[in-house]
């Protein structure tokens, strides 16, 4: 493998053995490659295989078939402690065991180090001291992990990846149980740890929008299949559209984000503009959210439209209102999104 290749694999497939000993392949991948400083997002429907071939890569489940090469050599030949300095796992919800502090549950990253004597260097404490600092939780270091909140925790998991100084790193899910801002903020921790220590980063997750943000590449399962991509060629490919979308939710290519779609549609209509309204970035965003609040109404969009929406500029208020037509009837409300839209219903119900 190339100097900068940390995993490679060749002719994979994923799967189980049951008791008879009948194999179930799960994922049938021809090449995936993960390189230094790569930050990797893998993605896919529930149940498609995602822990699966997570496992697989770690060793943890043996291939069907094919082969795992990691730092130049094949996973199966390395014993545990030769394969836990070259990669390391994060769960998304660990069970730390006993009432360790923060900084012996980061400490027990370092073990497959510790010398003859089974004692830890003041290296493996600098390490230590450095992987909580890395992400941001160096003043959580004499908390007990049991009193942590759960995206703490995660941070201190994380600086025990770090500080096992393995040039892989796999997570599985390890925001499916964090609120958004700190979704937000591991994801953003793992791309500093990937560029700053140049390290491969690999995580199963489904936050789409945010991979297609911050991740560098996205490995997207289906039907046994993995598709490989920079976010934007996953984009305009169409992927993440085809994969995602369904009755309920629509993929928005131009903005990059998901539309939520009602089952059933209530009524067309189609927004103007006045040529004297001044469009301001506040305004552009106002207009936006209407559109997304009537796409999960089921109203849609219609050269023929049951109602025309007019945005203009009231010439006593001199405030932006919405002119409504609908039949015969001719109705004017504030610039608010949501009056707009009980007005309209309103009017279509009568």
């Amino acid at each position: 493998m190339g100097n900068d290749i940390v995993l490679k694999s060749t002719s994979l497939k994923t799967g189980y053995y049951n008791k008879n000993k009948v194999k179930t392949v799960i994922g049938d991948f021809k090449n995936l490659t993960l390189e230094k400083g790569d930050f990797i997002a893998l993605l896919g429907p529930n149940g498609v295989g995602k822990s699966t071939l997570l496992k697989t890569l770690s060793g943890e489940l043996l291939p069907i078939s094919g082969s795992i090469i990691i730092d130049n050599r094949n996973i199966l030949d390395y014993s545990n402690i030769e394969k836990s300095k070259v990669l390391s796992f994060v769960f998304s919800n660990v069970q730390i065991v006993g009432n360790l502090s923060v900084k012996e549950t980061v400490m027990m990253g370092r073990y497959p180090y510790v010398n003859w004597w089974g004692k830890l260097s003041p290296k493996d404490d600098a390490l230590v001291i450095q992987a909580l600092e890395d992400v941001g939780a160096i003043h959580l270091i004499e908390r007990k992990i049991t009193q942590l909140s759960d995206g703490e925790r995660q941070k201190v998991m994380i600086a025990r990846a770090i500080a096992q100084d393995t040039p892989l790193i796999l997570l599985d899910e390890p925001t499916a149980h964090l609120d958004l801002i700190n979704r937000i903020e591991i994801f953003q921790l793992l791309k500093r740890i990937a560029r700053k220590h140049q390290k491969s980063i690999l995580l199963s997750t489904h936050e789409v929008e945010m991979s297609l943000q911050i991740a560098d590449k996205m490995w997207i399962l289906e039907n046994g299949k993995c598709t490989i991509g920079t976010p934007d060629a996953i984009i305009s490919e169409g992927e993440i559209e085809r994969v995602f979308s369904n009755k309920n939710i629509g993929f928005d290519t131009n903005q990059g984000t998901f539309n939520y779609c009602a089952d059933k549609t209530l009524f067309s209509y189609n927004i103007s503009i006045d040529s004297n309204v001044e469009i301001t970035e506040e305004t552009r965003l106002r207009i936006s959210w209407v559109e997304k609040k009537f796409l999960s109404e089921g109203c849609v969009r219609s050269d023929t439209p049951d109602f025309i929406i007019h945005l203009i500029l009231d010439n006593n208020s001199k405030n932006l209102v919405w002119d409504i037509s609908y039949l015969n009837t001719n109705k004017r409300c504030e610039m608010d999104g949501l009056d707009l839209f009980k007005t309209i219903l309103k009017l279509y119900t009568r």
